[in-house]
């Protein structure tokens, strides 16, 4: 089985295509949120809720009309979110020919990437992914992080940054850095983590 090598992009400013206006569309559209790309959808059709969704986002442009050939020009990334699987291996095909990576959404085999279900806990960032082959199972692995790792552990991972960047500039030797981190879980795990003898 050939691995997938996981990144986190970032897309500010970046020139996104979403081909499909139903709820495929709104589901991409969510997990864009606040990345700052550049989003434009062709659809013939538009859902209500991607419409909702959209109404003043300046960042996000909706045409409504069959999408050709030429709309896949100049793209960052392209996402084939229609309801007929030979118009997305189609589109996925071109999109191939103009080196830009696309994902044909619920069809694997037509994907250059998948996306993943993502838990965001300030700085920290978990994304869990099943190769584009059962979303539910990461949306509900999604739930289960979310109910582990509050959002409010936010604060605390924040602290634990800013002490660990203010150590580097109190010392900048890596060796004594590491000594001392190491000090640090030394103590962690005699006091709370140690088994005690009978």
């Amino acid at each position: 089985m050939i691995k997938k090598y996981p990144i986190f992009l970032n897309l500010q400013n970046r020139n996104l295509l979403i081909v499909g206006g139903g709820l495929a569309c709104l589901e991409k559209l969510q997990g864009l949120e606040n990345t700052e790309a550049i989003i434009t959808i062709i659809t013939r059709d538009l859902h209500p809720e991607v419409q909702a969704f959209v109404n003043g986002k300046n960042h996000i442009k909706v045409i409504l009309r069959d999408v050709v050939a030429a709309d896949l020009e100049d793209r960052d990334i392209i996402f084939l979110a229609t309801n007929d699987p030979e118009t997305n291996q189609q589109f996925r095909s071109i999109a191939k020919s103009l080196k830009t990576w696309a994902n044909s959404v619920d069809d694997p085999r037509n994907c250059d990437f998948y996306s993943a279900s993502l838990i965001n806990l300030g700085a920290v960032s978990f994304a869990i992914s099943t190769d584009g082959n059962f979303a539910g199972l990461t949306a509900s692995l999604r739930r289960l992080f979310e109910e582990v790792l509050p959002e409010g552990d936010s604060e605390l991972f924040e602290k634990i940054y800013a002490m660990r960047r203010e150590l580097k500039e109190k010392l900048p030797d890596l060796a004594e850095r590491r000594n001392v981190l190491k000090t640090i879980i030394h103590d962690l795990e005699n006091k709370y983590f140690r088994k005690k003898s009978d």
